[in-house]
């Protein structure tokens, strides 16, 4: 057959569609529309039936309800101990051979906002081997760790503070106006403070947002960059800056501060975000997820951030009032986490751990959540999947798609209802007005692998498929069965 022949004969045949590795929408959405809503990537070996199935976002199962909430703050430093902000009350969580005591230390109020800007203000919680702390801005509470050690106001010298950390025997103070100032209590002592014990990060012009301890040296965060500052145990102050420790890498909000895979995560005034490699900032987010975070009004607008880990995979996540973001250090790819109807962010705030058991404070109620690996709801409730694949392109012509077949992992019965849901766009992304098609996968029947499939599909020069599920379920493969026509 000549070329001429081979290039106007109709091309048919089931064919692999491509899995999205990761989400990133682009402005122009006909560019690049994949986004993976409460499912992520793994790497599996090469011999697997896939090597990047697609796998559901973890379940929420509650562990106990404490105070009042929202859950505003944990600290986990403390072994067997977990310290907690629910509503305006601090808590301690003693977990004994006996079980687990939940003692209510007292009211600490919320943070002032008179100096400091609504978008910077965040109560942190440090604990050393004797002591912990309750950072309420510029309020600060301490207590022991004995069940019967009461919470007290630091009063006398103090002179108020945005934030608190714990490092080699110091508890670490941002001072509470916005400058670069910083100061330590005396060793071992979080309520005593030598007049003298203060310094300023001033290797550039900078307002420090957050102190966060990392690899045995402390990681001044400021607006106009980082400095990473050692316990050089000298007798007037015992920090120093260490040399070559200056990042000029600003960070725009301390909320967008978090300690994952060894590395401290930020978000700096141009929307990027970083983790530090070594002494050096690493740029982890893509073009999609920095125009996201700019057209959200930017990094003051981060309600929370954190990092966990869970299956194997570590977690920094950021949340947005309208959504949240997930970057995933195994794979290095992104994903959006929402709440479990699909809308909205998620409903973390805050996390710890203890005993090797993850804790996960809950943002609308006084939940303390442990994640579920295989259980396919939130306290409860079905979490809503959607995976949006790659666009299809039929080039001049005009494809015709006779079939689409999905094969999944379902479990007996964690896909809610057996249902998988397929819809399509032939604008690029803009609208889904093709489908919905429903599909039974026929969970509830016992059956765990499927394949799902649904005929008929029309005709299209550019095509963008949507498959939306509810509860756990892990995605193998797409194909689809397209001829391309005459032009």
């Amino acid at each position: 057959m000549s070329a001429t022949q081979q290039a106007a004969a109709p091309q048919t045949g089931m064919r692999r569609i491509p899995i999205p590795l990761e989400s990133y929408q682009h402005p122009s959405v006909p560019l690049a529309s994949q986004r993976l809503l409460n499912a992520y990537v793994e790497q599996a070996p090469d011999d697997a039936r896939s090597q990047t199935p697609l796998t559901s976002s973890h379940g929420l199962a509650t562990f106990r309800a404490v105070g009042a909430g929202p859950i505003r703050a944990m600290n986990d430093s403390m072994p067997g101990v977990i310290y907690l902000v629910s509503g305006t009350h601090a808590y301690r969580l003693h977990f004994l051979l006996t079980g687990l005591t939940i003692q209510d230390l007292g009211d600490v109020g919320t943070p002032d906002t008179g100096v400091i800007p609504p978008a910077d203000t965040m109560i942190t919680i440090a604990a050393g081997p004797n002591t912990a702390v309750f950072c309420v801005p510029p309020r600060a509470y301490t207590c022991g760790h004995g069940d019967a050690d009461p919470l007290n106001q630091i009063g006398g010298d103090f002179p108020g503070a945005a934030t608190v950390c714990y490092h080699d025997g110091y508890f670490v103070y941002t001072a509470y106006e916005n400058s670069s100032k910083w100061f330590i209590g005396r060793l071992n002592d979080p309520t005593a403070f030598d007049a003298l014990d203060f310094v300023f990060a001033d290797a550039f012009p900078n307002v420090i947002r957050r102190i966060v301890p990392l690899r045995s040296n402390l990681w001044v965060a400021g607006a106009g960059g980082i400095e990473v500052w050692y316990d050089a145990g000298n007798a007037d102050f015992p920090y120093r800056r260490l040399s070559g420790g200056a990042l000029q890498s600003s960070v725009q909000s301390p909320r967008s501060l978090a300690v994952a895979d060894n590395s401290l995560f930020w978000v700096n005034l141009a929307c990027i975000v970083f983790r530090s490699n070594n002494y050096q900032p690493l740029r982890v987010s893509t073009h999609a997820i920095e125009r996201i975070i700019f057209d959200a009004g930017g990094a003051t607008q981060i309600v929370s951030s954190f990092a966990y880990s869970v299956g194997g995979h570590i977690f920094y996540c950021m949340n947005f009032p309208a959504f949240s973001l997930v970057y995933d250090c195994a794979t290095q790819k992104w994903h959006d986490r929402s709440a479990a109807d699909g809308t909205g962010r998620w409903r973390v705030d805050c996390v710890a751990e203890v005993g090797g058991t993850t804790l996960m404070g809950d943002s609308l109620s006084s939940a303390v959540f442990t994640p579920q690996m295989s259980v396919g709801t939130e306290d409860g409730v079905a979490i809503s999947q959607s995976i949006t694949l790659p666009p299809l392109y039929a080039g001049t012509r005009r494809a015709f798609c006779a079939r689409v077949e999905i094969e999944l992992e379902s479990g007996s019965a964690a896909l809610v209802g057996g249902t998988v849901l397929l819809e399509w766009s032939d604008d690029g992304g803009w609208t889904f007005t093709g489908g919905p098609r429903v599909m039974q996968s026929g969970a509830t029947t016992g059956n765990r692998r499927q394949r799902v499939y649904t005929t008929r599909l029309g005709s299209f020069r550019e095509r963008v498929f949507r498959i939306s599920v509810a509860g756990h379920t892990t995605v193998y493969a797409v194909d689809a069965d397209i001829t391309a026509g005459a032009s």
